[in-house]
C-alpha cells in the first residue's frame, strides 16, 4: 500500500526517476514496518567476481576503489603466431605455436580515475607499480563523455560505426599473450579508483538518485558498486543494510539516520489526535508490539574486504532471545571489518528497537509532520519516528514506530579473517645460470649421446619465467630456443669450497649458499634420501650431494654433510673459487639447451630474458659436453717384477657405469676400450688393456738420464673426448 501510494507521489514530483525513488522509499516501509524478515542471498557479490560478455549486461557504477570483473564488450578471435628455429647446420626445424587476443572490458558506467592492480584466473596480471606479468599491450579510458574511439577497435572494424563507448570506462587489451592461461581468454578483475580516498554514503546516495536525493549522512565507504535493474535497486541495497529515514518536500527527498539524537526536534501531537470524524469514531492510537521470537536473533553481512585483496568477507551480528530467525544481507561495497561488523550490528538492534509500532490520525496542521520527524503523542514521554503519512479528505493518518536512542558498535576490532592474497612483487632481473653435466638429469644411468647443457633461472618475488637465447657465432644473432617456465633453485657461494677426497663423506667443509630468490629453500635429507639422489646440487663445476642445509637469515643458508665429486667430477674438488654458482640439480627445474643448437667441445653462449629485464642476461660455457667425455680411470697400482720390469694397472670407468647391473664388468659405453699413458708430461704409449709394462732396460734409461721418479697420467680415449687423467708417482 505505501509502496504505491508513496510511487505516485515520486511520479508527481520528479517524473519516472522520482517515481522509482517515491517506490524505493514505500517499499521501506513495507520492510522495516510490516517486519517480515527473510534470509536473503543476493547476486550482488557475485556479479562483480564473475567476468560477463553477454547483450544487455549492466554496467555498474563505481564509487571509491573497488575490485569488479567488468563486461568484455569486444574481442578478436584467437590470433595464433608460428615461430620457427633450427633447420641449419644439421639442426632439426622446431615450430612454436602461441596465441593471443585483443579485447575491451567495460568496468565503470561511472568516470573512473585510474586502474590498479588486475588479475587473471585469481594471479596477478598487473602489479600495484604498474608491471604486467603477461606481455600485453594496454591502454585505459576513464570513461569522460568526450573520450575518443580506441584505435585498435576502430582498425578492427574496418566497415565503420565503432562506438567510442563514451560514458563507460574501457580497459583495451591489445596481443595478450595466452601462454599462461591454457591459450584462452582468462576471467579478468580490476581494482578500480573512482575516488581520491574513501567515499560518503551521502555522495553516493546523491549521485545514483540524479541530485534528487539531499543526504546528511556521514558514513564512508571504501568503494561500493551501484548495480541492478533501475536505480531503485541500486538505492535498496544501501537500504537494505542500513537504517534510514526519508523525508519529502516539492523537489526532493531527505534522507536522515532514524535514530534519534539529543539535538533533534520533538514534537507534541496529543492535542491533535482526533477521536472521531463527521460523527463517526476513528481509531484510538494504540502501540503495537511484535512477537520478540518473530524478530530477527542473527544478522549476517556479507561484503568486500579490502584488506584481503577484495575478497568476501561476512560479519555476523548476535543479540539475546530465543527467536531463529536468521537474516541475510548482501552489501556491494568495500569496508574493514571492523565497519562492517558495526553497521550488521546496527542495522540488528535497529530492528529490534523498531518493532514497537503504533498509527494514529491528526488534522491538518500549520507545521507539516513529515516522515523522519520524532513525536511524542501521550504522557509517557515515549519518543516516536514518523515512518509514513497518508492525507485522506483532512485527516493524516500518520504510521509510528518506536525511536531507537543508541545504537551499539563493536567493542573490539572485529577480525576479517585471514587473508589469502595474490604475490604482487616486481619480477626483478633475471639470475642465469648454466651447468654442464656428464650425464643427463632425467636418465643419470643411461649413457648420453650428446652434450648435457642446462639453464636455470630465477629473480625477485614477481619473477615468473623468461625466455632462453643462444647467441650466434657473430656474437650478436640470437636464436630463440625455449623458456624457463618456472624459478629454479639457484644461488652462489661467496666463499670457496674446501677440497676433499671423493670416497669419503666430506664432514669437514661446510659451504655458504646466497640463494637468488625469496622462496627459494633448501631442505635437508637423510641417508635413503641421499642414496636415492635426493639433494644434488652442482657447485662449480662439481657435481655433489649435501645432507644439512641450515638457514642462517636473509636467504642464505649453510650446507654440510657433503659427498663429493659424483658423476666423474672428483677433478674438480680442488678447484673451486669464491662467487660460484650452485643449481639444484632437480629435475622439472632446469631447460635443458638442445645440443643441436651448438657444437660439443665449442663455446656456447646463452642469454634470457624476463619481464623484469631491460636488457638479455648472458652466461656462457667454453666448452660444453661433459656428457661425452669418459670417466677418469681410478685405483692406480704398481709392482716390479724379479726381472726388474714395472707393471702398471688400473680400473676403468664408465659414463654407463652408474650402475652395476650383473656385478660382472663395468660396461664399456665406447666404441673401443682404449687408454693413453703419458710419462713425465711426454705422451708415452697407447693401451687396449688397462695394463702398461716398462721394462727393466726402460727403467735404466730414465735413471741414466737423472731420472728417479716417474710422474704417471692415464686417460682413457673415448668415442667423443678423452678423459681427465688418473695421477700416479712411482719411485725408480
Amino acid at each position: 500500500m505505501a509502496t504505491l501510494v508513496l510511487t505516485a507521489v515520486g511520479t508527481a514530483l520528479g517524473g519516472p526517476l522520482g517515481g522509482a525513488i517515491g517506490a524505493f522509499i514505500g517499499q521501506q516501509i513495507d520492510q522495516n514496518i510490516l517486519f517480515k524478515p527473510k534470509g536473503q542471498e543476493g547476486p550482488r557479490l557475485q556479479e562483480l567476481a564473475v567476468q560477463t560478455s553477454s547483450y544487455g549486461s549492466q554496467i555498474p557504477r563505481i564509487y571509491g576503489k573497488m575490485r569488479v570483473a567488468g563486461t568484455v564488450i569486444w574481442a578478436t578471435d584467437l590470433q595464433e603466431s608460428k615461430t620457427s628455429s633450427g633447420g641449419g647446420k644439421g639442426r632439426p626445424k622446431t615450430t612454436t605455436y602461441s596465441y593471443s587476443v585483443s579485447l575491451a572490458v567495460a568496468l565503470s558506467s561511472r568516470n573512473v580515475k585510474a586502474i590498479g592492480r588486475i588479475w587473471a584466473d585469481g594471479k596477478i596480471l598487473r602489479g600495484s607499480a604498474g608491471d604486467f606479468k603477461t606481455q600485453t599491450g594496454f591502454r585505459f579510458y576513464q570513461g569522460h563523455e568526450d573520450q575518443s574511439v580506441d584505435g585498435l577497435l576502430a582498425s578492427a572494424e574496418a566497415d565503420g560505426g565503432t562506438p567510442a563507448y563514451r560514458g563507460l570506462a574501457l580497459a583495451i587489451f591489445e596481443d595478450m599473450d595466452l601462454s599462461d592461461y591454457g591459450n584462452r581468454i582468462p576471467s579478468l578483475t580490476f581494482e578500480t579508483i573512482a575516488d581520491d580516498g574513501s567515499v560518503s554514503l551521502g555522495a553516493i546516495i546523491n549521485d545514483i538518485s540524479g541530485d534528487a536525493v539531499a543526504v546528511n549522512i556521514d558514513e564512508q565507504l571504501h568503494g561500493f558498486s551501484a548495480s541492478g535493474q533501475d536505480r531503485r535497486e541500486a538505492l535498496q541495497a544501501i537500504s537494505d543494510s542500513f537504517a534510514l529515514s526519508f523525508t519529502s518536500s516539492p523537489d526532493r527527498i531527505g534522507v536522515s539516520w532514524r535514530q534519534f539524537s539529543q539535538d533533534a526536534v520533538v514534537m507534541f501531537l496529543g492535542d491533535q489526535i482526533i477521536s472521531d470524524r463527521n460523527g463517526k469514531p476513528v481509531e484510538r492510537p494504540e502501540a503495537h508490539i511484535l512477537p520478540e521470537t518473530k524478530v530477527p536473533r542473527q544478522y549476517s553481512l556479507r561484503y568486500y574486504d579490502p584488506d584481503r585483496d577484495y575478497q568476501s568477507g561476512m560479519q555476523n551480528a548476535f543479540r539475546p532471545g530465543k527467536s531463529r530467525a536468521i537474516l541475510h544481507q548482501d552489501f556491494p561495497a568495500a569496508m574493514a571489518a571492523t565497519q562492517a561488523k558495526n553497521i550488521a550490528q546496527a542495522k540488528l538492534w535497529s530492528i529490534y528497537q523498531e518493532r514497537s509500532t503504533a498509527q494514529l490520525h491528526i488534522m491538518r496542521m500549520a507545521e507539516p509532520v513529515k516522515p523522519g520527524s520524532f513525536i511524542r503523542w501521550d504522557k509517557s514521554g515515549d519518543i516516536w519516528l514518523v515512518r509514513s503519512w497518508e492525507w485522506n479528505d483532512g485527516i493524516i493518518a500518520l504510521t509510528l514506530s518506536k525511536a531507537g536512542d543508541g545504537l551499539p558498535k563493536a567493542e573490539i576490532p572485529s577480525d576479517g579473517g585471514r587473508p589469502v592474497k595474490e604475490q604482487d612483487a616486481l619480477a626483478g632481473m633475471t639470475r642465469l645460470s648454466l651447468v654442464d653435466l656428464p650425464f643427463a638429469l632425467d636418465a643419470p644411468m643411461a649413457v648420453s649421446s650428446s652434450a648435457k647443457v642446462y639453464a636455470a633461472a630465477a629473480g625477485g618475488q614477481g619473477w615468473r619465467n623468461a625466455q632462453l637465447f643462444v647467441t650466434g657465432s657473430d656474437g650478436v644473432s640470437q636464436e630463440l630456443v625455449g623458456q624457463i617456465s618456472a624459478p629454479s633453485t639457484i644461488g652462489s657461494a661467496p666463499e670457496a669450497l674446501g677440497d676433499s677426497r671423493p670416497y669419503i663423506i666430506d664432514r669437514k667443509n661446510k659451504l655458504l649458499i646466497q640463494m637468488h630468490g625469496d622462496k627459494l629453500i633448501l631442505n635437508d635429507a637423510d641417508q635413503a634420501q641421499l642414496f636415492a639422489g635426493n639433494n644434488l646440487a652442482a657447485i662449480g663445476r662439481e657435481v655433489i650431494q649435501f645432507g644439512s642445509a641450515q638457514p642462517i637469515g636473509d636467504n642464505r643458508y649453510l650446507i654440510s654433510y657433503l659427498l663429493r665429486g659424483l658423476g666423474g667430477t672428483e677433478v674438480e674438488m680442488g678447484c673451486h673459487g669464491a662467487g660460484e654458482d650452485f643449481i639444484l640439480l632437480k629435475t622439472g627445474d632446469l631447460t635443458e639447451i638442445d645440443s643441436s643448437y651448438y657444437i660439443p667441445f665449442q663455446p656456447l653462449a646463452v642469454a634470457a630474458m624476463g619481464r623484469g629485464d631491460d636488457m638479455p642476461v648472458s652466461r656462457s660455457i667454453d666448452v660444453p659436453g661433459r656428457a661425452l667425455k669418459p670417466w677418469s680411470p681410478v685405483h692406480p697400482r704398481y709392482a716390479f717384477n724379479p726381472a726388474g720390469d714395472l707393471r702398471i694397472s688400473w680400473t676403468r670407468r664408465s659414463r654407463a657405469g652408474l650402475i652395476w647391473a650383473d656385478n660382472v664388468e663395468t660396461p664399456l659405453a665406447e666404441e673401443s676400450e682404449r687408454y693413453r699413458i703419458s710419462v713425465n708430461s711426454q705422451n708415452l704409449a697407447e693401451s687396449d688393456i688397462a695394463v702398461m709394462i716398462f721394462s727393466a732396460a726402460e727403467l735404466q734409461a730414465y735413471r741414466a738420464d737423472g731420472i728417479s721418479s716417474l710422474s704417471c697420467e692415464i686417460r682413457q680415449i673415448g668415442q667423443h673426448n678423452i678423459s681427465d687423467p688418473l695421477p700416479i708417482l712411482i719411485e725408480i
